[in-house]
């Protein structure tokens, strides 16, 4: 996919000392730049961290924060990324009409909004969510050690919430970031440490702008410890090759409207012949060390 770009990667959820981090913005983004990143949104609550200076031309800093307002007592929060100032925001009084209000008022601040964590505290599902504009991004796998992604006991993972979500016809692309806030404590108990879930983004350049077009418009794939090294997409196939890495095994499982399971494939190079009636088509990858990842929908209607 996109062999004329670059693949970058980078984290859109990370929190620093100017909120509840443990280290300061520095230090947050010299982790990143030192352990192969190429891009980081700073996302402190309901702050805006200064970046200023941080960015190199290798190495790319983004101002952002993480809208964070209680709706139904529940905790209901927006990531605005690539803002300059905080987003004016107030809780709606539900669930729904908070997420649209934070939404509104981070594309009203010039950024790009992602809704993250939906089963932290089981805060909301797609239902909450049927209803939601203008945002296409939603974080699907955060890499805090409390924020349920996989569900259980009858409740739904957020892979789950996004297949019903993408049944409804939403287009709404499927993020994996760590929720960094733990970098100078031991990697341990229920912490928060970097470098657990990220995108890859194809762009033709390392910028801001960039990086944001590639997330809205759906050119990554998320992760948490799987990387790829070809993706591609045609009218009549899906293929990927998955990075080898030790003696892992690798399936890839290609899901389609409703979450019906479409194909499931062993190994490095795996591609699923597209019928045309799936209403879309997605991968997931995951390996015999517990890592996932994630492509895009391709939709087909």
């Amino acid at each position: 996919m996109m062999s004329s770009y670059l693949r970058c990667r980078g984290n859109t959820h990370t929190h620093t000392t100017v909120s509840d981090g443990d280290v300061p913005v520095e230090d947050a983004v010299a982790w990143y730049k030192s352990h192969g990143y190429h891009f980081v949104v700073i996302t402190d609550h309901n702050r805006i961290a200064d970046v200023s200076g941080l960015s190199t031309p290798e190495f790319l800093v983004i101002p952002g924060c993480e809208i964070s307002l209680n709706s139904e007592d529940k905790p209901v929060h927006v990531n605005a990324l690539n803002v300059q100032e905080m987003p004016k925001c107030t809780p709606g009084k539900t669930i729904a009409e908070t997420l649209q209000k934070e939404v509104d008022a981070t594309r009203d601040f010039g950024g790009v909004p992602q809704v993250n964590h939906p089963n932290w505290c089981w805060a909301f599902t797609h239902v909450q969510m049927a209803e939601l504009t203008g945002c296409r991004l939603l974080e699907i796998y955060n890499a805090g050690t409390d924020c349920n992604n996989f569900g259980a006991g009858g409740m739904l993972s957020v892979e789950e919430i996004w297949d019903n979500l993408l049944t409804q016809g939403m287009r709404i692309y499927g993020v994996a970031a760590d929720d960094s806030h733990h970098f100078a404590r031991e990697f341990w108990g229920r912490v928060s440490p970097p470098g657990r879930g990220w995108v890859d983004v194809w762009v033709p350049e390392l910028t801001a702008e960039a990086v944001l077009s590639a997330l809205e418009e759906g050119r990554f794939y998320a992760s948490s410890e799987i990387s790829l090294s070809a993706y591609e997409v045609t009218n009549s196939r899906i293929s990927l090759r998955i990075e080898q890495v030790d003696d892992f095994r690798y399936t890839t499982t290609f899901i389609g409207r409703g979450g019906k399971v479409l194909a499931e494939k062993y190994g490095t190079d795996v591609h699923y012949d597209i019928r045309g009636d799936e209403g879309y088509v997605r991968a997931r990858i995951f390996s015999s060390n517990g890592g996932y990842a994630w492509t895009q929908p391709v939709f087909l209607e």
